[in-house]
Protein backbone atom coordinates (compact mmCIF):
# COMPACT_ATOMS: atom_id res chain seq x y z
CA UNK A 1 0.00 0.00 0.00
CA UNK A 2 1.40 3.41 -0.90
CA UNK A 3 2.15 6.12 1.62
CA UNK A 4 -0.46 8.64 2.67
CA UNK A 5 -3.42 8.98 5.03
CA UNK A 6 -5.11 5.75 3.88
CA UNK A 7 -1.92 3.74 4.39
CA UNK A 8 -1.66 5.05 7.97
CA UNK A 9 -5.29 3.99 8.54
CA UNK A 10 -4.48 0.59 7.00
CA UNK A 11 -1.53 0.10 9.38
CA UNK A 12 -3.78 0.99 12.31
CA UNK A 13 -6.46 -1.51 11.22
CA UNK A 14 -3.87 -4.23 10.55
CA UNK A 15 -2.18 -3.74 13.92
CA UNK A 16 -5.24 -3.30 16.15
CA UNK A 17 -8.03 -5.48 14.73
CA UNK A 18 -7.95 -8.53 17.05
CA UNK A 19 -8.01 -12.02 15.60
CA UNK A 20 -8.07 -10.74 12.01
CA UNK A 21 -5.75 -11.23 9.08
CA UNK A 22 -5.72 -7.95 7.13
CA UNK A 23 -4.35 -8.22 3.59
CA UNK A 24 -3.81 -5.21 1.32
CA UNK A 25 -5.30 -5.56 -2.15
CA UNK A 26 -3.07 -3.73 -4.59
CA UNK A 27 -4.96 -3.69 -7.86
CA UNK A 28 -4.44 -1.53 -10.90
CA UNK A 29 -6.37 -3.78 -13.28
CA UNK A 30 -9.84 -4.19 -11.79
CA UNK A 31 -10.90 -0.71 -10.74
CA UNK A 32 -13.08 -0.36 -7.65
CA UNK A 33 -11.70 -3.30 -5.67
CA UNK A 34 -11.55 -2.30 -1.95
CA UNK A 35 -8.22 -1.61 -0.25
CA UNK A 36 -8.07 -4.70 1.91
CA UNK A 37 -9.38 -8.17 2.52
CA UNK A 38 -10.11 -8.94 6.17
CA UNK A 39 -10.26 -12.55 7.35
CA UNK A 40 -12.17 -12.84 10.61
CA UNK A 41 -12.79 -16.58 10.67
CA UNK A 42 -15.10 -17.95 9.51
CA UNK A 43 -15.80 -14.94 7.27
CA UNK A 44 -14.01 -12.68 4.84
CA UNK A 45 -14.85 -9.02 4.39
CA UNK A 46 -13.67 -6.34 2.01
CA UNK A 47 -12.86 -2.91 3.37
CA UNK A 48 -12.35 0.37 1.49
CA UNK A 49 -10.38 2.92 3.53
CA UNK A 50 -10.97 6.67 3.27
CA UNK A 51 -9.57 9.63 5.18
CA UNK A 52 -11.47 12.94 5.08
CA UNK A 53 -9.32 15.81 6.36
CA UNK A 54 -11.36 18.74 5.06
CA UNK A 55 -15.11 19.05 4.74
CA UNK A 56 -17.55 16.16 4.84
CA UNK A 57 -17.21 14.74 1.32
CA UNK A 58 -16.03 11.15 0.98
CA UNK A 59 -14.32 10.74 -2.37
CA UNK A 60 -15.46 7.48 -3.92
CA UNK A 61 -14.85 6.75 -7.58
CA UNK A 62 -17.72 5.47 -9.76
CA UNK A 63 -15.93 2.09 -9.82
CA UNK A 64 -15.72 1.96 -6.02
CA UNK A 65 -19.41 2.86 -5.71
CA UNK A 66 -20.42 0.23 -8.26
CA UNK A 67 -18.33 -2.49 -6.60
CA UNK A 68 -19.61 -1.68 -3.10
CA UNK A 69 -23.26 -1.49 -4.19
CA UNK A 70 -23.16 -4.67 -6.28
CA UNK A 71 -21.45 -6.77 -3.65
CA UNK A 72 -23.29 -5.18 -0.72
CA UNK A 73 -26.73 -5.79 -2.23
CA UNK A 74 -25.72 -9.40 -2.88
CA UNK A 75 -25.17 -9.74 0.87
CA UNK A 76 -21.40 -9.83 0.59
CA UNK A 77 -19.57 -8.23 3.54
CA UNK A 78 -18.25 -5.07 1.88
CA UNK A 79 -17.55 -1.96 3.96
CA UNK A 80 -16.15 1.54 3.82
CA UNK A 81 -14.19 2.75 6.84
CA UNK A 82 -13.86 6.54 7.01
CA UNK A 83 -11.52 8.43 9.30
CA UNK A 84 -13.10 11.88 9.52
CA UNK A 85 -11.38 14.97 10.86
CA UNK A 86 -14.10 17.58 11.55
CA UNK A 87 -13.14 21.13 10.58
CA UNK A 88 -10.34 22.48 12.73
CA UNK A 89 -9.82 19.15 14.51
CA UNK A 90 -6.35 18.23 15.65
CA UNK A 91 -7.27 16.02 18.62
CA UNK A 92 -7.80 12.28 18.28
CA UNK A 93 -10.80 12.57 20.64
CA UNK A 94 -12.55 14.75 18.04
CA UNK A 95 -11.57 12.65 15.02
CA UNK A 96 -14.18 10.00 14.18
CA UNK A 97 -13.90 6.51 12.71
CA UNK A 98 -17.10 5.76 10.77
CA UNK A 99 -18.09 2.35 9.39
CA UNK A 100 -20.46 2.13 6.42
CA UNK A 101 -21.87 -0.90 4.63
CA UNK A 102 -21.30 -1.18 0.88
CA UNK A 103 -25.02 -0.64 0.24
CA UNK A 104 -24.52 2.91 1.55
CA UNK A 105 -21.82 3.81 -1.02
CA UNK A 106 -23.97 6.01 -3.26
CA UNK A 107 -25.49 7.89 -0.33
CA UNK A 108 -22.04 8.26 1.24
CA UNK A 109 -20.74 9.72 -2.02
CA UNK A 110 -23.69 12.16 -2.22
CA UNK A 111 -24.12 13.15 1.46
CA UNK A 112 -20.63 12.50 2.80
CA UNK A 113 -20.21 11.83 6.51
CA UNK A 114 -23.75 13.09 7.14
CA UNK A 115 -24.79 9.58 6.06
CA UNK A 116 -25.67 7.58 9.21
CA UNK A 117 -22.92 4.97 9.75
CA UNK A 118 -23.40 1.36 10.83
CA UNK A 119 -21.07 2.17 13.75
CA UNK A 120 -18.75 4.97 14.86
CA UNK A 121 -16.06 5.69 17.41
CA UNK A 122 -13.80 8.53 18.52
CA UNK A 123 -10.37 7.77 17.05
CA UNK A 124 -8.75 7.63 20.48
CA UNK A 125 -11.45 5.26 21.81
CA UNK A 126 -12.06 2.75 19.01
CA UNK A 127 -13.42 -0.54 20.29
CA UNK A 128 -11.46 -2.67 17.82
CA UNK A 129 -13.20 -5.86 18.99
CA UNK A 130 -16.57 -4.27 18.22
CA UNK A 131 -15.32 -3.06 14.83
CA UNK A 132 -14.23 -6.60 14.01
CA UNK A 133 -17.59 -7.94 15.15
CA UNK A 134 -19.46 -5.39 13.03
CA UNK A 135 -17.40 -6.33 9.97
CA UNK A 136 -18.00 -10.03 10.60
CA UNK A 137 -21.75 -9.96 11.36
CA UNK A 138 -23.21 -6.91 9.64
CA UNK A 139 -23.49 -8.87 6.40
CA UNK A 140 -26.37 -10.79 8.02
CA UNK A 141 -28.24 -7.53 8.62
CA UNK A 142 -27.69 -5.83 5.24
CA UNK A 143 -29.38 -5.34 2.91
CA UNK A 144 -32.40 -4.37 4.98
CA UNK A 145 -34.78 -5.47 2.24
CA UNK A 146 -34.77 -8.86 0.50
CA UNK A 147 -33.04 -9.05 -2.87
Amino acid sequence: MSSGPESALYRNVRKKLPGALVVPLENRVNLGIPDCLIATPPTYSMLELKVVKTGKKVRLSPHQIAFALKHGTMGMPTYILVQWHPKGTTKAAETRLLLYHGTQAQELHERGVDTPPVAQWALNAVDWTELGRQIAISARIWPKEPL
